[in-house]
């Protein structure tokens, strides 16, 4: 909880200073994932995703669609859900996944 902390202050006083003045993209740069990192790992604050919320993205190439990476949401899936791909988004090459019950659970 303490190096928590202490990420939030080093990005809180980065963003300060990005702010008040004009820094190279650079900079920017190496601040943006201090800012996440500080947000992902509270997980006291956790959300649920909703139905239409997406739960996860699969990037693919796009005449290959060979995956080359997949990216989950900030929420998770409430039980008894799972994330499940549901869509391929062609706009982004990514194929969608969203909290469903599987099929194994539906039936039975």
């Amino acid at each position: 909880m303490v190096r928590v902390i202490q990420l939030c202050s080093i990005a809180l006083f980065a963003l300060l200073l990005l702010s008040s003045s004009q820094v190279s993209e650079q900079a920017a740069t190496f601040i943006q994932p201090l800012v996440r990192l500080t947000r992902a790992v509270d997980a006291e604050q956790e959300e649920k995703c909703t139905d239409n919320t997406a739960c996860g993205w699969a990037v693919y190439k796009p005449f290959t669609r060979s995956i080359e990476n997949y990216m989950r949401n900030t929420c998770s899936c409430p039980e008894p859900t799972k994330c499940i791909r549901t869509d391929d988004d062609l706009s982004i090459s990514a194929f969608v996944y969203r909290c469903r019950k599987t099929d194994s659970e539906t039936t039975s």
